[in-house]
């Protein structure tokens, strides 16, 4: 499968600003960060970051820049801006538009539920011919553009600046599974078993020399009866320990008798 991601303006047009944050910088990062987290399942493409990609659709510059019909998805990613409002407890949440061509919404329709997850109210999948979406769905590729959130909403952009790598895996995982993408793998920990550890612990210890000051009590508590003194750096269970130490409350009892 190959992808195309578009950052939302640029170019010297910030887009919109809100709550100490500018459009074209979240979308270029959000960009990025997505590229990365989907390379190792698709063929993924970045739309120059230095340029505006509608701005070169004005200039009729935007299919040949892009070549969409290189690619089986093109997403778009933008932040919403409304009426600038305070922190109320309350999101105004994330959208996602594709073309009145486009034939599904079922990989949209997951996107904005993945990203509500997250804590974005789900605004839901809506249509309208945005321009560089379809020049993209006209050229044969599916097509969507995003509103992560909005940008001056206080507390849309709180969840953002909080869960920003969810969001992004959120994403992600909607394109892997809805185009039935392998998932990348995991990294697996290596973990031992208790008697893995336990083994690993008596090798080392079996390479460790008897201290100079216990070997005389060593010789001693052999030659008692109170141990055979093998492996004498072995680690021992606690019942080990006590039985020896039983032994030597025996042998004491009866010197003192």
């Amino acid at each position: 499968m190959k992808l195309l991601l578009i950052a939302g303006h640029g170019a010297g047009d910030p887009g919109a600003v809100g709550n100490g944050f500018q459009e074209a910088t979240e979308t270029r990062k959000v960009v990025a960060a997505l590229a990365q987290a989907l390379e190792s399942c698709c063929d993924v493409d970045t739309y120059p970051t230095s340029r505006n990609a509608y701005a070169d659709y004005t200039a009729g510059q935007l299919t040949k820049t892009a070549q969409f019909a290189r690619y089986d998805y093109v997403l778009e990613i933008h932040f919403n801006a409304a009426k600038a409002s305070t922190a109320d407890g309350k999101t105004k949440g994330t959208e996602i538009y594709v073309t009145t061509a486009e034939p599904s919404t079922a990989v949209e329709q997951a996107m904005v539920a993945a990203i509500s997850a997250v804590g974005l109210t789900n605004r839901g999948v809506k249509r309208n011919n945005w321009a560089v979406i379809n020049q993209a769905r006209k050229a044969g590729a599916s097509s969507a553009l995003l509103e992560i959130c909005f940008i001056d909403d206080a507390d849309d952009m709180a969840v953002y600046a909080a869960k920003q790598s969810d969001i992004v895996e959120a994403i992600a995982m909607s394109i892997i599974d809805g185009f039935g993408l392998q998932r990348p793998e995991q990294e697996q920990e290596e973990t031992m078993t208790g008697k893995e550890i336990y083994d690993a612990l008596n090798a080392y210890t079996a390479t460790l020399p008897v201290p100079d000051w216990a070997k005389k009590e060593l010789k001693e508590a052999k030659a008692a009866g109170i141990t055979d003194s093998s492996a004498p750096m072995q680690l021992i269970p606690r019942y080990q320990a006590a039985l020896m130490a039983y032994r030597a409350y025996e042998l004491a009892k009866g010197q003192n008798k």
